[in-house]
């Protein structure tokens, strides 16, 4: 840009110092504040373009939004020609651009990111601003894990592609979020239109593109392994042809909720240990024993330094954008600008060079390394470090070019004397005697006497009782009766019986529920990590299934419920419901752990239209069963009009 380089000044305090980034119309820079002596970061584009004046009020706008994931705007102004925005400098952050260069994330850091960044959006919706322009490069983490987004409605301006109404512009950064969901899992970029056209594909982001299908891209569980169903439909009903998927960033992190609230620390597959670019550190040296220590450190120290630099990654280039990643230092900025396409044999033979000084110098660093060894194992491997110092002293005394030499843990051990290995610590202290004293003997026995004692006595007592009753036996009168004749058989009389005396049962106490799981006659899973809360006591929040946009659930199957475990087989008498909203529900019994088909399943009861607390009875005549099915057959309505889930918050068995 003209009027912008480094060693310019902006606003009268603004010292710029350093190009991170440049884009069709703007430019992004790092600069010094030197009123407030802090860094910060400009985006500069000409204040006489057309996109000068949208871009400073969205600036404006976005600097009232107060929410810890957005990118936060400190100023805004012009200066001889050059419009600019100051944003924080978000020291360490790192792109998920970035990350994505060696291939997708684990599901549980891409469901983390995309739910962190829907939520921000979501406010920032609330107040009529929208992103409109997400990326891969829009989305950073920090340094503790913390998510933040970059160029809410300025991104937009800058672009020119704000003029969408707000009901399209939450659809549109819905869209992005699932794209940006999408590149996490697999890595790659879905370059595809939605909404038949009216939300375009956008230009390239320097990722490789997802293979296109008909209608669409490939779904995620058919580029990588380990992709959860829920994020697999949504990126599939979403990047597919048709009116499908969230509508806004809010819809969307209701979909995808709970996440984790920190960084995961594995990929999700494997269990593999997740390391930050901090982590990786030097190779790690030996101690540092005499001057051979200090050489095989110096040696490793070149080949970890040669190494690194070797595999410094350039930036992310493309068409609209060249991305330098504002995380690097400024000396690493500067050398993937001067030479973006460093050769890689250059760098492999500096990590030759230093692999082979550290090789030259293990030998002579052998016998420290032994004797720093022998001090910490005994005595019997201080002898071998002992030997093995001093024959390599008497072959450096010998010839004056001596490099060392590696010596093996077997031949140490073969040159050393024969000693006796030290015994292992008594488990007790000194103190303590081998065996117990007279008196303590004599306490011992007399404590044994007394219990015999004591048991002796009440087994005699107990013996002494047997055959006595507790109280004299009242007197039993047999009489014998000889059945009449016939003409002396009385004549019958009619008495009316006795009226029976019944008492009512009480009623059947609550079976307990021990677990769940979700229960879709397609693929046997709906909202699995939500189940547990229909039997955690609480009515006031429950399970939820997806989202469909019908109350038929799209006409795809009959309905979707869960599958509850009971403690025990048990007759079921009744079920009562807390439902979240007016559905269609029937329950069954059974005993299969199927959570697709109901084959052999006996049904309890059902309700139609039922909202709030429903009991169903049954009708009678079940068997004991080991689990219970609740079965929405009829959705209610969600967040909008267009919206429906099956929404059960609390269920109890009788």
């Amino acid at each position: 840009m003209q009027g912008v380089g480094p060693g310019s000044v902006l606003g009268g305090r603004y010292a710029v110092t350093l190009r991170t980034s440049e884009g069709t119309h703007h430019e992004r820079w790092r600069a010094n504040d030197h009123t407030l002596e802090r860094e910060v970061v400009l985006v500069c584009f000409p204040a006489a373009s057309s996109v000068a004046a949208p871009a400073l009020d969205a600036a404006r706008r976005a600097a009232g939004i107060e929410d810890p994931r957005l990118v936060r705007v400190l100023d805004v102004g012009t200066d001889r020609g050059v419009g600019f925005i100051v944003e924080e400098p978000l020291t360490g952050a790192t792109a998920l651009s970035h990350l994505l260069q060696g291939g997708g994330l684990s599901a549980d850091e891409v469901r983390r990111l995309t739910g962190e960044a829907a939520t921000a959006l979501e406010k920032a919706g609330h107040r009529g601003l929208h992103h409109l322009a997400l990326t891969p490069s829009s989305l950073l983490r920090m340094p503790d894990g913390a998510v933040k987004v970059r160029g809410l409605a300025t991104e937009a301006a800058l672009t020119d592609t704000d003029r969408l109404s707000d009901e399209r512009a939450s659809r549109a950064d819905a869209v992005g979020l699932v794209k940006i969901a999408y590149a996490g899992l697999t890595g790659r970029w879905p370059m595809v239109s939605v909404d038949d056209g009216l939300i375009p594909a956008g230009g390239p982001v320097g990722l490789e593109p997802a293979p296109t299908i008909v209608g669409g891209v490939a779904a995620p569980s058919e580029i990588a392994v380990g992709v959860p169903n829920d994020l697999d439909l949504i990126c599939r009903m979403t990047l597919a042809s048709g009116n499908r998927g969230p509508v806004s960033p809010g819809d969307l992190a209701l979909q995808i909720a709970p996440w984790a609230t920190e960084q995961a620390t594995s990929d999700g597959a494997t269990g593999i240990r997740l390391r930050n670019r901090e982590e990786f550190e030097p190779t790690r040296v030996l101690p540092a024993v005499g001057a051979g220590a200090a050489a095989v450190g110096a040696g490793a120290g070149a080949a970890s330094a040669a190494g690194v630099a070797g595999a410094s990654p350039a930036g992310d280039a493309s068409a609209t954008e060249t991305m330098f990643f504002d995380s690097l230092p400024d000396e690493q900025h500067a050398s993937s600008v001067e030479t973006p396409e460093r050769p890689v044999a250059a760098a492999a033979e500096r990590a030759s060079a230093g692999i082979a000084a550290g090789a030259a110098a293990a030998g002579a660093a052998a016998a420290g390394v032994a004797s720093v060894i022998g001090d910490r194992v005994g005595s019997f491997a201080r002898a071998a470090a002992d030997k093995a110092a001093a024959r390599a002293a008497e072959r450096r005394s010998a010839h004056d070019d001596f490099d060392g030499e590696e010596i093996g843990l077997d031949d140490a051990l073969d040159e050393a004397p024969t000693t006796r290995l030290e015994p292992p610590l008594p488990v007790f202290g000194h103190d303590v005697p081998e065996s117990p004293s007279g008196a303590q003997s004599r306490i011992a026995l007399a404590i044994v006497g007394v219990l015999v004692l004591v048991a002796l006595v009440i087994g005699i007592q107990n013996v002494a009782k047997i055959g006595q009753h507790d109280g004299p036996v009242g007197a039993v009168t047999v009489t014998k009766t000889r059945a009449p004749s016939a003409s002396q058989a009385p004549k019958p009389t009619t008495t009316k019986p006795p009226a029976a005396t019944t008492t009512a049962p009480s009623a059947a106490g609550p079976v307990s529920i021990v677990g769940g799981r979700g229960f879709d006659p397609q693929d046997g899973n709906e909202a699995d990590q939500n189940v547990k809360r229909v039997f955690d006591g609480n009515p006031g929040e429950g399970w939820r299934s997806r989202w469909y946009g019908t109350p038929t659930f799209n006409g795809d199957k009959d309905g979707v419920g869960v599958v509850l475990d009971l403690s025990s087989p048990t007759v079921v008498k009744e079920v009562d419901l807390v439902l979240g909203a007016a559905q269609d529900v029937t329950v069954y019994a059974t005993d299969s752990d199927s959570t697709k088909s109901l084959d052999g399943a006996q049904e309890v009861g059902s309700a139609t239209g039922a909202n709030g607390t429903v009991t169903i009875k049954a009708g009678g005549g079940l068997k004991p069963a080991s689990k219970i099915v609740v079965l929405i057959t009829k959705a209610g309505p969600a967040e909008s009009d267009r919206r429906y889930r099956a929404q059960i918050n609390e269920v109890t068995v009788r």
